[in-house]
């Protein structure tokens, strides 16, 4: 939690050892009536074997961690991965591999000091050039991350990225092998929980360049630096393997010795497997939660994330046609989406941006609560903008529609499919339905007309929803321009960053132009996440921000 001092403009200079007090925000609990796991650190009766196994919805990405760009492989990353925060069972960011970090009065100069002895998963010693090292690395032109946007509030970081001086002027600096400092443009109160994930995580430049090519090809062309390495993994594995790191600097607290990891797309064969022993934990949706909502086992939590319909508005296509767009926006009934379609505790969205993601520190008010409701389900609006759009199209358009295939995304594309069909007459829908990591490479390569995907919170900053659809971000697949927007972007998170109100107006007026005027993303629901887990695994963590769960402290009992 953030905390106002001295008139909400200035830190008071502190020393975070344990715990972090920050300025400005709220890190919202996942609400309501949840039936949550209780994370618990005690472990009294604690099983002699600590091994497990688990089941993945799709394979690992890229685990080169400037690089990785999905959440399934995130919680992956964030088990392998430590930096100089991590996120508390409350996703409260605290020390890392950093023992403390000195915040000048000003917001703007962050000083790490790291923890005496930590090591790499071979050994060697982490040193801050090895954090010097990754997030150079991450903004570099030519080594560039797709998440490199999350620097830009970095001295000269996002006109390094954008090729406009040499990344050796970036803001950071290593005075010493266990000092890391970091010169702001702006006081930016989330900063502590951007750090708390796997992008910033070290890289060894030695290590990195000995592999070449090779580099996090596999399991064994990698060195970890979080509580846990990997075995038995390379880019074609649908299995893998996490064991106990012995040189993590917390090992003590580690208790699972092994975690093997299975790739399981179809969610019945997950519950099978659960119900007869063989697995201790699978994701649920839809019917399934509904079937095994009683079950001992079963865990549910609201996601920070939202869940919404995506437009490649390559020009001279009909995606680029708003008002299709805005047709399309108005003719899907969320409501029902979410209460009976998916029926797993998601909520419908009429936003960019989901519920409890960020509070105005000085008003306690959701941002969601504050911008109000955008391009709402509105059967004649939707039938007022087809009439418009068929004038400039034709009376028939056909639109395909990128999906991934698992039980969930077959669920999701029938159902937009079966409303615009209906909906909006001489509309025609086709689902390409491709594995999940194909997907996310059809979106970057611009490959799709239109796309069911989802963003999920990497940080508390609102600005990581936002930049979707800045001009300049890795993200932008659908090619959204708007000056206005940009602008107002912009504005919010420099010279409006420490200014709730002006931010929050900022951002609404963003949100308005994003959806009421360009309809330029669909909003369609904010995601539940639902498990079923062997009762008998206690200490698991679900943080808002990085991974669905976390198992660094988990462990099984007698």
């Amino acid at each position: 939690m953030y905390e106002i001092i001295g008139g909400g403009t200035k830190m008071k200079k502190k020393l975070f050892v344990v715990t972090t007090v920050l300025t400005g925000l709220l890190l919202a609990a996942c609400g309501g009536n949840d039936k949550k796991e209780t994370t618990k650190t005690e472990t009294e009766g604690i099983a002699t074997s600590q091994k497990i196994e688990i089941s993945s919805p799709a394979p690992l990405s890229t685990l080169d961690t400037t690089q990785t760009m999905d959440k399934n492989t995130f919680t992956i990353v964030q088990h392998l991965f430590e930096g100089l925060y991590r996120f508390e069972d409350d996703s409260t960011p605290i020390p890392g591999l950093a023992e403390k970090v000195d915040i000048s009065e000003d917001g703007l100069t962050y000083k790490f000091t790291l923890k005496d002895n930590i090591k790499w998963s071979n050994g060697e010693p982490i040193t801050a050039q090895d954090f010097l090292y990754s997030w150079k690395k991450l903004v570099t032109p030519e080594t560039i991350g797709p998440n490199a946007y999350l620097l830009d509030n970095v001295k000269n970081s996002k006109a390094i990225r954008n090729g406009e001086k040499s990344v050796d002027e970036m803001g950071i600096s290593a005075p010493s092998e266990k000092e890391f400092t970091v010169e702001l443009e702006q006081a930016q109160p989330s900063f502590l929980t951007v750090v708390s994930i796997g992008w910033l995580a070290p890289q060894n430049k030695e290590y990195v360049e000995k592999q070449g090519k090779e580099y996090a090809q596999d399991s064994d062309h990698l060195i970890y630096s979080g509580p846990f390495i990997l075995t038995d993994w390379d880019a074609s594995s649908d299995t893998w393997v996490l064991k106990k790191n012995p040189e993590y600097y917390d090992a003590e607290k580690v208790n699972l010795e092994e975690i093997k990891v299975n790739t399981i797309k179809e969610e019945n064969t997950g519950i099978n497997l659960y119900q007869s022993g063989e697995l201790d934990l699978t994701r649920i949706s839809g019917q399934y939660v509904a079937q095994y909502q009683d079950d001992a086992g079963y865990v549910t939590h609201s996601d920070v994330a939202n869940y919404f319909l995506d437009f490649n508005k390559q020009e001279g296509t009909a995606p680029a046609n708003v008002h299709l767009r805005k047709a399309i926006a108005q003719a899907i009934d969320k409501d029902a989406l979410a209460k009976s379609v998916l029926n797993d505790g998601s909520k419908p969205l009429n936003g960019l941006i989901p519920r409890n993601l960020y509070k105005n520190p000085d008003t306690s008010e959701d941002f969601r609560e504050f911008s109000g409701d955008h391009l709402v389900y509105d059967i004649e609006k939707a039938q007022e903008e087809w009439k418009k759009a068929q004038a400039d199209l034709g009376d028939k358009v056909k639109l395909s529609v990128l999906v991934s295939d698992d039980d969930n995304g077959k669920k999701l594309s029938e159902y937009v499919q079966s409303q615009l069909q209906e909906n909006l007459k001489g509309l025609e829908i086709t689902i390409n339905a491709q594995p999940k990591n194909n997907v996310l490479e059809s979106r970057k390569n611009k490959k799709y007309e239109l796309s069911l995907s989802g963003w999920i919170a990497g940080s508390s900053d609102l600005d990581s929803y936002f930049n979707l659809y800045d001009g300049t971000s890795a993200y932008n697949y659908g090619g959204y321009e708007n000056k206005e927007y940009d602008k107002l972007v912009t504005e919010a998170k420099t010279i409006h960053a420490n200014d709730p109100e002006k931010q929050f107006e900022d951002y609404k007026n963003a949100e308005d132009v994003l959806l009421n005027q360009d309809a330029a993303q669909v909003p369609l629901y904010q995601s539940a996440s639902n498990y079923l887990i062997n009762p008998k695994i206690k200490g698991i963590s679900y943080h808002l921000y990085g991974d669905y769960f976390n198992l660094r402290t988990a462990f099984l009992e007698e």
